[in-house]
């Protein structure tokens, strides 16, 4: 092997380290900047008895924003309905081995299967089959749609409690779905308690970097301590995203970005609405 040769694969070793050791420090920032909002960015929140609906943008954003105060409430006998934006067909649109239809099928099956453990009945699982990762796509009038399917759904349960993706969740489909939402009760005329919870925000930014402190503002975290069991059994039911699809897949959700879900504790910010 010529000296030409041993320096290439010295800079090929140092650049994969160096990826490496940026890698685990942000993923240590992340953490640190996680438990910091629990412990001493949040206020405590109590599970109360309110009916709720929970928007999900994508199957597996319910159980990992939600599954806890979703088991909670259940094992109360609250109302609850979650409703799933869109079809969820586009987590695996690089793989040209599986068809959108089947993933949309996959992951249709996972989210009923993950609602049940959480004591969700199909009967108040409802699909509206938007096009995943298109919904900056939209037309107005598939827009004006869109808000009239969630307002009647709104109309018709009635809810006390709304949770949707964070305004600010650094994923367009999932800030789509706050506006939507919002602008769906508004329409409906219900008053409720509107619920925001994170899923990409707190993972993809930093305080002080790209996070602003306005942006957690009215945090609350909840103990989901006596059901945690059922929201770790939910979530694992997404083997569609946390596991290689096949041989040659990689997984959807990146390596580390779980554990938060997996703790005894979800963080939800209260949003303002206006006053009817």
């Amino acid at each position: 092997m010529n000296m030409g040769n041993i320096l290439n694969r010295l800079k090929v070793s140092l650049h994969n380290k160096l990826w490496l050791f940026n890698y685990r420090l942000r993923e240590l920032q992340i953490r640190l900047q996680f438990y910091w909002l629990l412990y001493r960015g949040s206020q405590p929140l109590n599970v109360s008895n309110k009916s709720l609906i929970v928007f999900a943008p994508h199957q597996d954003d319910e159980a990992l924003g939600c599954g806890g105060i979703i088991a909670l409430k259940r094992e109360q006998g609250v109302p609850i309905k979650v409703v799933f934006v869109t079809d969820g067909g586009g987590s695996h649109q690089d793989n040209t081995k599986i068809s959108r239809s089947k993933i949309v099928q996959i992951r249709k099956q996972e989210a009923l299967t993950a609602l049940n453990i959480l004591g969700v009945d199909s009967k108040d699982i409802h699909f509206l089959n938007k096009s995943d990762g298109s919904l900056h796509k939209m037309t107005e009038a598939e827009q004006q749609q869109t808000i009239e399917e969630m307002a009647q759904l709104l109309h018709t349960f009635g809810p006390q409690e709304v949770y949707v993706t964070h305004k600010k969740d650094r994923s367009r489909d999932h800030e789509i779905t706050y506006q939507l939402v919002k602008t769906a009760i508004i329409k409906a005329g219900v008053k409720v308690d509107l619920w925001e919870y994170a899923i990409w925000l707190l993972w993809k930014s930093l305080l002080f970097r790209d996070l602003k402190l306005d942006e957690l503002a009215g945090a609350y975290r909840l103990s989901i301590h006596t059901v945690q069991s059922k929201k770790n059994e939910a979530i694992k039911t997404y083997r569609s995203q946390y596991l290689p699809i096949d041989a040659e897949s990689s997984a959807v959700l990146p390596p580390g970005f779980l554990w938060r879900f997996f703790l005894p504790h979800e963080v939800f910010f209260k949003s303002e609405l206006p006053k009817l």
